[in-house]
């Protein structure tokens, strides 16, 4: 199938073989039907874990799950900064893990550019700025769960995200479990409840310099990527869907994402109908450049309302990130009325109750669809300090097709049109202070 040039072979796949979820609550349901029928290897990788019940029960039925399968491998990659951070009972996502600490692998990835200086004076949770583990990766044995949802209360019941279940795919689980791994031998591990550096991380993630680790996890990550488009260059499968894994790590030079994006925004085409979802829209400068000068194609973007916006309504500083993405939705409509695009439109997501956490990209032309799902918001963040992972799926098949516009119109169901009218509402109102600061903290968003 002629797809859009990727930098990673694709995998071809049968339709039937992918699942897409629906809703929070099934997200968790099939958490814990695929850890029930493990019999291998069960790796995770996630932001954080949170402290609930729903999630102390995931940790349970992995417990269970280890103590049926004696030798079942059981590895879970987590951010160290948000993964250790307590909550006001004391807990956090290490203390969560404790019931499985004594044979599950728990690896802790810090970022190299919190170091020094910086990181005694930076308070926690404004250290989680500089970068994340952000990867959103759930693999059972041979399937792959890929989402942009961590495993926490909210996203297992009210937040509105995007789930896609590839079944008895071992090519891509191996792969995703080698990145997890990789990543995690080149971090800390929990051990005997201490968290210290992995055996294996030859170099301290933020005392051993920067550059140097960087150089080192580079390294091991291209040696995992390398050994998968070695055995995949001689595929000459016919299929009507293939898959491609693709990772974003700006911090190590890796850009597939961002080198695809490049691609797909410069393209000249007004048969194009392109849509993109994102919580937080943020997009680089790049990114803006090319769909506001470069490109024809039709774009619909969807984001979250105020009121859909996790941080609304929070305390501390936190209360001003959704003006913050009101006043860059502001500047990105603005632009957008000086170039004289007028088939690109930005929409709001707004449900009673639930927060909108989505995010991906469609584009559908010639009978064909493309989308990409996973971890990514498509910001600065997302290009420059994140560790980010996604899948690509083009297809022609016309069953899955549907399944896929089905998908993108639930999410659009609960969506109204976001322009400059709609930003004299009173939830988005934009504090003098976010107009004055928005431009300096843009590239921590």
């Amino acid at each position: 199938m002629e797809v859009l040039e990727c930098e990673m072979p694709g995998i071809p796949i049968e339709s039937s073989n992918l699942e897409i979820l629906e809703t929070p609550t099934q997200f968790y349901e099939k958490l814990l039907e695929l850890t029930t029928k493990s019999e291998r290897r069960i790796a995770l990788s996630s932001l954080y874990l949170g402290e609930g019940l729903l999630e102390k029960q995931l940790v349970s039925t992995i417990r269970e799950r280890m103590d049926q399968v004696e030798d079942i491998d059981v590895t879970i990659l987590l951010d160290l900064l948000r993964g250790t951070r307590r909550s006001s009972d004391g807990e956090s996502s290490v203390t969560v893990m404790k019931p499985i600490s004594d044979r599950a692998k728990i690896f802790l990835y810090h970022t190299p550019e919190l170091n020094g200086l910086v990181k005694r004076v930076l308070p926690q949770r404004a250290d989680e700025i500089i970068g994340l583990q952000h990867m959103k990766l759930y693999i059972f044995d041979d399937n792959v769960l890929i989402s942009g949802a961590n495993l926490s209360y909210s996203y297992f019941t009210d937040r509105t995200d995007r789930w896609f279940l590839f079944r008895n795919c071992k090519t891509l689980a191996d792969f995703f479990y080698e990145i997890i791994t990789t990543v995690g031998e080149s971090s800390f591990i929990v051990q005997n409840d201490e968290v210290v550096p992995s055996s294996k991380c030859d170099v301290h993630p933020y005392l051993g310099g920067s550059q140097s680790y960087r150089d080192l996890l580079k390294l091991r990550v291209e040696s995992v990527i390398e050994k998968y488009r070695e055995a995949r260059k001689s595929d000459k499968t016919v299929s009507e869907t293939w898959i491609y894994p693709i990772l974003q790590m700006g911090l190590l030079g890796i850009h597939q994402e961002y080198n695809l994006l490049n691609k797909v925004f410069a393209m000249k085409d007004a048969q194009i109908k392109m849509t993109m979802a994102s919580g937080y829209f943020n997009f680089i400068r790049d990114y803006e450049d090319l769909i506001l000068n470069e490109g024809t194609y039709q774009l619909d973007i969807l984001t979250a309302s105020p009121f859909a916006n996790g941080f609304f309504e929070s305390k501390g500083f936190s209360k001003y990130i959704p003006p913050l993405y009101s006043k860059i939705s502001e500047q990105f409509l603005l632009k957008m009325q000086r170039s004289n695009r007028m088939n690109v439109q930005m929409h709001q997501y707004f449900k009673e109750g639930w927060t909108f956490h989505a995010k991906g990209l469609w584009r559908e032309h010639d009978n064909k669809i493309m989308t990409l799902v996973g971890s990514s918001n498509y910001g600065y963040r997302s290009v420059h300090r994140d560790l980010e992972a996604q899948v690509m799926i083009v297809t022609t098949d016309p069953n899955l097709m549907s399944r896929l516009r089905e998908e993108k119109d639930r999410l659009f169901k609960f969506s109204t049109h976001l322009d400059m009218v709609a930003l004299q509402q009173p939830e988005h109102h934009i504090p003098p202070i976010i107009r004055v600061i928005s431009r300096l903290v843009r590239s921590f968003l």
